[in-house]
């Protein structure tokens, strides 16, 4: 790995460990050492401490039975969860959006999407096309007034298909699709019926969970002890 800067190591290990995940070399449920990571960054273990509890209260590793610290499992059901939360969250700031502000929404969003007509048409890597369609979420959350509100929606699932799960989650759609769909919750602000809104976000998220889900590995259940009889022992 290039040399750690001395500013700000805690950043800087987040954005490491981040990077590892996304690219497979961290795997859901593999534990995560912070002194081997102080030991292979050449730091002490306090600004990696720090680093982890961020990760832990965004939800990018969890805690272990003994004490230790992995990388967050991922189950259908918390996908479910997640996703359904961030249709319900942003398909609300959008209705708001599109009854306050569609005019600037309108005229940011399509620049947006011209930049990823253009990235379809020259053939840009995938990782281009994610970002742009991120830039596309955090445009419209951006015209959100209720800071809550917008970090809310824009955390809701970012942690399981940008950094858990992104490499089977870049598998789930051609960049055309990506397109297409984006287009279609711009098309539902244009017209500004809120329910059309409200449905065009919220199908956006349900239909990646539902193939995210279909891709997700549950960890096996575990097996149930057998129930002893009780028995006292004769004297």
């Amino acid at each position: 790995m290039p040399p750690i800067k001395k500013e700000n190591y805690s950043a800087q290990i987040v954005r490491f460990l981040c990077q590892r995940i996304r690219s497979g070399k961290l795997a859901c449920g593999q534990k995560i050492s912070e002194a081997a990571i102080a030991e292979e960054c050449g730091i002490s273990r306090a600004p990696v401490r720090e680093a982890l509890q961020q990760m832990e209260s965004e939800g990018i590793i969890m805690p272990t039975a003994k004490r230790g610290k992995c990388v967050a499992i991922v189950t259908r059901e918390s996908i479910f969860q997640r996703y359904e939360l961030c249709g319900l969250l942003e398909g609300a700031i959008a209705v708001k959006v599109a009854g306050k502000a569609r005019e600037k929404a309108l005229s940011r969003l399509e620049e947006v999407l011209q930049k990823m007509e253009t990235a379809v048409h020259n053939k840009a890597a995938f990782e281009d096309h994610a970002q742009l369609g991120t830039d596309f979420h955090n445009t419209l959350v951006s015209l959100e007034e209720n800071t809550l509100l917008a970090n809310l929606s824009r955390t809701s699932c970012r942690v399981v298909s940008k950094v858990l799960m992104y490499q089977k989650w870049r598998t789930l759609y051609t960049v055309e699709e990506l397109y297409r769909r984006h287009y279609s919750i711009y098309e539902a602000i244009r017209n500004g019926a809120p329910d059309e809104i409200r449905r065009a976000v919220q199908e956006h998220y349900a239909d990646s969970a539902t193939r995210l889900a279909a891709l997700c590995e549950d960890p096996r259940p575990r097996k149930k002890p057998e129930r002893r009889k009780a028995h006292i022992p004769e004297e």
